[in-house]
């Protein structure tokens, strides 16, 4: 199922405020969105649980709708990343930074919704925490996953840049 690894650059304080919110602009704009390939993954979005979250009310759907629902308003409220990479390629890169700043697979999304148990996963680096991850990326190991390290350093920098938080999404 997951096969791709992408990342945003978020204010997660934003997201979490989003819950609840019944924020119709908001839901226009995420329904809008040339990302809403990770709402065709769930239900009709005009009565699904995107629906649910901005209600902050939910339903009893699969959880990886609700969480393809949150990768969608994530990417409207954020900043798409550059670079894409193959799922087994970020595990191995991210087991090469073997660091705890960077958890992978953490299923911890910043609204109450249930965690998923298999796609998408996401990993979430607090602002204050990219720079204990920048300075340990540099001596990650070379071999599998490389690809993965570069693309993470520059997700790292950019996120670092914005001022804002490190989403990483595998689907």
């Amino acid at each position: 199922m997951g096969s791709n690894t992408t990342a945003v650059a978020v204010d997660i304080d934003r997201v979490k405020a989003a819950w609840g919110s019944n924020d119709e602009s908001l839901r226009a704009r995420v329904l809008s969105a040339r990302y809403s390939k990770y709402l065709a993954t769930i239900d009709d979005p005009s009565a699904g649980a995107l629906d649910e979250i901005l209600a902050g009310a939910i339903g009893d759907r699969d959880p990886s709708k609700y969480g393809y629902a949150v990768v969608a308003l994530m990417h409207t409220l954020g900043t798409r990343l550059q670079r894409e990479v193959r799922s087994m390629e970020a595990i191995f890169g991210i087991d090469d930074v073997d660091s705890p700043d960077l958890n992978y697979p953490d299923q911890t999304w910043p609204v109450p919704i249930p965690n998923t148990p298999e796609y998408p996963l996401v990993t979430i680096v607090p602002r204050g925490r990219l720079a204990a991850l920048a300075a340990k990326i540099p001596a990650a190991h070379e071999g599998d996953g490389a690809e993965f390290i570069e693309v993470l350093t520059g997700w790292v920098a950019k996120t670092i840049e914005l001022g804002v938080d490190l989403v990483i999404f595998d689907y």
